[in-house]
């Protein structure tokens, strides 16, 4: 997928909002971009179907008041083209069967989210796919217009002949030779039009062009006209498709000036025949060139969408011809009133579109608020009828924040303006994106801001929660984490940003606090002759960052602090894809004392050989192994089997998650090490755990 299309819009129909947002986080986890609706019936999809654009529909067949056929019927009637992907608790042949037959693409079981993450993939490659074949194809009908209306007014002669015959001739290729109507020309065979003499040399040009053997695509000919007069010219022959069909075209030039022609053919490409307003092609190609200058600093730019309102209605009253007028007069109203370096187009059957380098912000909405007062103020005369009409107006800045998905930003700005006219319309709105709306990479960009914003004026908070042994090893061990807090007074958790941090390469700036934040904790306690292990946690920028080791020690130095005291975690699919950098850097750490261990550990085809690269200390186990681990044997086994793996290896187990009794107590009998979790202390910012309770 190109840059337009990284962002897939999905609506999850099931029963519990908890499942979706697993599959939202698990399908950001894998590096999609995506952004979610939920809905548990009828009608939440129905609403959303109407007013989102969507591009997936995942939908549970095991709900019980809501069928897989009456989701497919409701994206029907919608006139919606989506992907429909069904998800079932048992994955049987009957259901599979049963829901592609009720029009499911594909059915995936409801926890294999891996599967799950290639059959989305590939559905939103191939709608994707369908979309853009459909804009071609609207692009190709346009072109082919454009085309026929070139040719007809050429004044040069063209005629297209397949086989010999002619299937096509503009009106100065049959003036030429004096027919009056194609009719007399259709099936004529060029050879005939051709003088005796030269027939059999143009059978064998012809010939050469077929097998793209001729050296020149020109030929001088004697031509017959209808009266019997020889005519002297030279044809230029080119292979060619009409009607999709393979055809040779041929042009005879008329030797006059074409600069007006090619100044025509300009113009018709870049502009609307009715309004002679530029058209929706050169628009958004505009718009495309607005984005990319605001978001690399350029400049700014305003887009301001213009609705005819009650279009519909108009259009029964005074027919298309007249429509045709009134858009005219709404044009002449939007030219006059805007300035003359804002590009503005037809964009719609009754939209039209501004763009403009931004003043300042309130001059461009200024102008949105006059525009639908010109409109009002407006009486068009059409026939024998005076009519006036109202029109609703959105605004979309475009800065910095912007998404570069050109077709994001007309989607903001068509739902903002249809939200005018749902209430009545004949007014201005400016959008302004929601925390819900907005696309991944704006959400990333908040989250990047808020986290340099709390580094730059200190409201940012270490929390700390224990590692705690379960065959008595003494000492002290807590794994770091960050909290932070906006300027409103809300607190955001690790999960709330972190996510944000590694893709917009703020993750670097938030483990060099840690780790700072780490050492001072040491310092202090070890003043107060406490002996504490901290583990922090490293984000793959961290990983590559080449110059990590030196800056821990020269920092551990200033602080007069043992490296021994600090263990660094990086994730185990991290660790596997950047393997050459996590065995520098935990050969670098380890000389300066510090110890290594790898997070989220026991998924990878064979996860002991990475222990081995970077002589890892600590194994944490994969959160996924703490599922339901109280009732689920084959977790327990799995666990039990890495924790004797690990001792052999001398390297001590750490489990997560661990939640209440139960799992605790099931955690004692499978020869783990260490344990962590809320039932023992959720993450506090202070280091209060009383480690001889265990």
């Amino acid at each position: 997928m190109d840059n337009e299309e990284k962002l897939i819009r999905l609506l999850i129909v099931d029963e519990g909002f908890h499942k979706a947002e697993q599959i939202t986080s698990s399908l950001r986890a894998a590096g999609m971009h995506v952004r979610a609706e939920f809905a548990e019936n009828s009608e939440d999809m129905c609403d959303l179907l109407e007013n989102k654009v969507l591009d997936l529909v995942l939908f549970s067949v095991d709900l019980s008041d809501f069928t897989l056929s009456q989701g497919q019927h409701l994206i029907r009637e919608c006139g919606r083209h989506v992907a429909l992907i069904a998800m079932a608790k048992k994955l049987e042949s009957e259901v599979i069967v049963r829901s592609i037959e009720e029009g499911a693409q594909d059915v995936v079981a409801s926890d294999s989210l891996e599967h799950l993450i290639h059959v989305i993939k590939r559905e939103a490659y191939n709608i994707n796919m369908w979309r853009r074949a459909m804009r071609l194809e609207l692009e190709f009908q346009e072109s082919e217009k454009r085309c026929q209306n070139l040719l007809s007014h050429s004044k040069d002669a063209v005629a297209y002949v397949h086989e010999g015959m002619h299937i096509y001739a503009n009106e100065v290729y049959m003036e030429l030779f004096g027919n009056a109507d194609f009719d007399e020309l259709e099936g004529t065979p060029i050879i005939d039009m051709v003088d005796a003499s030269q027939q059999s040399e143009l059978k064998t040009f012809l010939r050469e062009l077929s097998k793209n053997e001729n050296e020149t695509n020109e030929l001088e000919l004697k031509l017959i006209h209808s009266s019997g007069e020889r005519i002297s010219a030279k044809l230029e022959f080119s292979r060619a498709s009409y009607d999709g069909e393979p055809c040779t075209q041929i042009l005879i030039r008329s030797g006059s000036d074409t600069s007006e022609l090619e100044e025509q053919i300009n113009y018709l490409h870049q502009h609307d025949l009715i309004s002679g307003l530029y058209n929706r092609p050169f628009f958004m190609d505009e718009l495309k060139t607005a984005i990319t200058q605001a978001v690399n600093g350029i400049s700014q730019s305003t887009l301001i969408y213009i609705a005819i309102d009650n279009f519909q209605s108009i259009r029964d009253m005074i027919g298309i011809s007249g429509c045709d007028t009134l858009i005219k007069d709404i044009a002449g109203i939007l030219t006059e009133g805007t300035g003359d370096e804002d590009i503005v187009a037809r964009f719609g059957a009754c939209s039209y579109t501004c763009l403009s380098k931004i003043k300042d912000r309130q001059t461009a909405e200024e102008l949105a608020v006059d525009i639908p007062k010109l409109v009002e103020e407006h009486i068009s005369e059409i026939g024998n009828q005076s009519i006036s009409t109202t029109c609703s107006t959105s605004v979309v800045f475009i800065d910095e924040n912007t998404p570069d998905n050109p077709n994001e930003i007309i989607s903001r700005a068509e739902k903002t303006c249809q939200e005018i006219q749902d209430a009545g319309g004949n007014q201005s709105k400016t959008y302004i994106p929601q925390a819900g709306e907005m696309t991944l990479e704006e959400e990333d960009r908040n989250k990047a801001s808020l986290i340099k914003e709390a580094l730059n004026s200190n409201r940012i908070n270490g929390l700390y929660q224990p590692i705690v042994s379960v065959k008595a090893q003494g000492g002290e061990r807590y794994i770091s984490s960050l909290e932070i807090i906006s300027e409103d007074g809300h607190t955001l958790y690790e999960h709330d940003f972190l996510g944000a941090a590694e893709r917009t390469g703020t993750a670097k700036m938030l483990d060099r606090w840690r780790i700072l934040h780490a050492i001072k904790k040491i310092s202090e306690t070890s003043q107060r002759g406490r002996k504490i292990e901290f583990f922090v946690a490293l984000s793959a920028e961290s990983i590559q960052d080449p110059g990590l080791a030196v800056w821990v020690s020269e920092n551990l130095n200033k602080a007069k602090v043992s490296g021994e005291q600090l263990v660094f975690l990086i994730n185990e699919a991290q660790a596997v894809n950047q393997l050459k950098a996590s065995k520098t850097l935990a050969k670098g750490l380890q000389q300066i004392h510090c110890k290594f261990a790898i997070d989220e550990f026991g998924t990878g085809l064979n996860p002991f050989q990475l222990v081995k690269h970077v002589n890892a200390d600590y194994v944490r186990i994969n959160h996924a192994y703490m599922d339901n681990l109280a009732q689920n044997k084959e977790n327990q086994d799995s666990i039990r089997e890495l924790a004797y793996q690990a001792t052999d290896l001398d390297v001590n187990t750490i489990t997560p998650g661990v939640t209440d009794a139960a799992v605790l107590s099931v955690l004692w009998t499978l020869n783990v090490d260490f344990v962590q979790g809320e039932f023992l202390q959720a993450p506090d910012k202070e280091l209060n755990y009383d480690f001889s309770s265990m």
